[in-house]
């Protein structure tokens, strides 16, 4: 089934006693990030915390940090009942190649593309110009070494001549009443299309998407590649188009069931500030980098909104769930990038992020080392700083077999790759030039002439 919005889910999860209210008062400085972490690592129940110090908001938190809790999320039985359910729009004939598939473009995900409407329960309370207080957010701080807080949330922009919308999951770290620091990287779409409005000579309009159905949170952490259709894979996901509604002070169209909306821009003749350190997904500091600001011109959210947030922290903790189920689902896509590919797995103990094994069906000599370049080329795994190539019959969740794969097959003088590529800027390891190495081991079976 989808679900119309978040209160309708958490009214199912609290009969199904997977919501847990928090009445104590909590600090929104590690304190808060702590009880959840320690939550998560249990597998316990969402938390919903209601006295958050200097807050009237409530902070909800796990919402889907359990595969159970998703698939209830989702309407299914199994994550791979929600791959065949994909793997069925991916199998439909069309003159798309495999990049405009895993795109979500025309085609594959017409079904469920957004449907617009003309008023939305987000923007119930509209607050403008001066009366913009983002104190009012429930900013949160996970490490000692985090410099501010911050809270993560579907960021929307525009192609400024196609008008073509790119969303992308970046942390928004607080700079004061109106400012925010946006944490994307250099690679991402979003900093191409602040090039491209800085060569206009225009500010770049954004708006933040915080909260909604939990399909669209899922959907955040599907591996869609450059380009990729966000709110048509939410819709994929619920099985059900989502409802979007335009800003009220921007051209841009937003989740109209979300809890609140931030609208505003970026100036690209503005000066970059500081962002970080920041938890990365191994619950290491990261270090500083340059982000562009974001100036907060209007808030609108709904009657009583609630802020839902993503936790950092050491596996495993929500990221990390979501981010493996997403993966799995969408492997019916990655497997139109690379036609050998069986299987992949990213580890929990790497974050679902650092670490990547790939089986594949082997049928010439060097196979393993091209397909390891290709697995890098895949929205799921281009950060993955060592790669595993194991042959088709090696279950990549099965360390054992992996082991032994490595064990029996790889020879360091012949069978490690090493690559260089833009560097992730959640690892804590990451060069401050953005550049970093990355090996893979090609553990299949070698053939005579290998």
């Amino acid at each position: 089934m989808a679900y119309r919005c978040l209160t309708d889910f958490l009214e199912d999860l609290a009969h199904a006693d997977q919501l847990r209210r928090v009445a104590d008062p909590v600090e929104p400085t590690l304190q808060l990030a702590a009880e959840a972490t320690q939550s998560a690592w249990a597998g316990g129940p969402a938390l919903l915390f209601g006295d958050v110090r200097g807050h009237d908001m409530p902070v909800l938190c796990n919402l889907l940090a359990t595969e159970s809790r998703l698939l209830r999320a989702l309407g299914v039985e199994s994550l791979d009942a929600l791959a065949q359910r994909i793997a069925q729009f991916a199998d439909r004939p069309t003159s798309q190649g495999w990049l405009e598939r895993l795109a979500g473009g025309a085609g594959m995900l017409d079904d469920f593309a957004p449907r617009k409407v003309k008023s939305a329960a987000v923007q119930q309370i509209v607050r403008l110009g001066g009366d913009v207080e983002l104190g009012e957010l429930p900013l949160l701080q996970s490490l000692p070494e985090e410099t501010g807080r911050a809270i993560a949330g579907a960021v929307v922009a525009v192609e400024p001549d196609s008008r073509r919308p790119s969303i992308g999951r970046f942390e928004l770290e607080g700079i004061d009443r109106a400012r925010l620091a946006v944490g994307w990287a250099p690679f991402d779409d979003h900093a191409r299309l602040l090039d491209d409005y800085r060569q206009r000579g225009q500010p770049m309009p954004l708006a933040v998407v915080l909260g909604g159905d939990p399909a669209m949170l899922a959907a955040q952490f599907a591996p869609l590649p450059s380009g990729g259709d966000l709110w048509s894979a939410a819709g994929l996901l619920r099985e059900k188009p989502l409802d979007v509604v335009a800003c009220r002070g921007l051209e841009l169209d937003v989740a109209a069931e979300a809890e609140m909306i931030l609208e505003g821009f970026v100036d690209p003749q503005e000066p970059l500030t500081t962002m970080g350190p920041r938890c990365s997904p191994m619950g290491l500091p990261t270090r500083p980098r340059p982000a562009p600001v974001m100036h907060v011109t209007a808030v609108t959210h709904r009657a009583n909104p609630v802020c839902v947030a993503t936790i950092a922290g050491r596996p495993p903790h929500e990221a990390v769930v979501l981010r493996r189920a997403m993966q799995r689902a969408f492997l019916p896509l990655a497997r139109w990038a690379m036609p050998e590919l069986i299987d992949y797995d990213l580890p929990e103990a790497a974050a679902a992020r650092f670490s990547a094994v790939v089986s594949i069906r082997k049928t010439h000599a060097g196979q393993g080392r091209r397909a390891a370049s290709m697995a890098w080329g895949l929205p799921a795994l281009r950060f993955a700083k060592t790669l595993v190539v194991v042959d088709a019959d090696v279950d990549v969740r099965d360390a054992a077999q992996v082991t032994a794969a490595v064990a029996s097959h790889v020879r360091p003088d012949r069978d490690l790759l090493i690559d260089v590529g833009p560097a992730d800027p959640c690892d804590p390891t990451a060069p401050p030039d953005g550049v970093a190495a990355k090996m893979a081991m090609d553990a299949t079976r070698k053939w005579s002439m290998e």
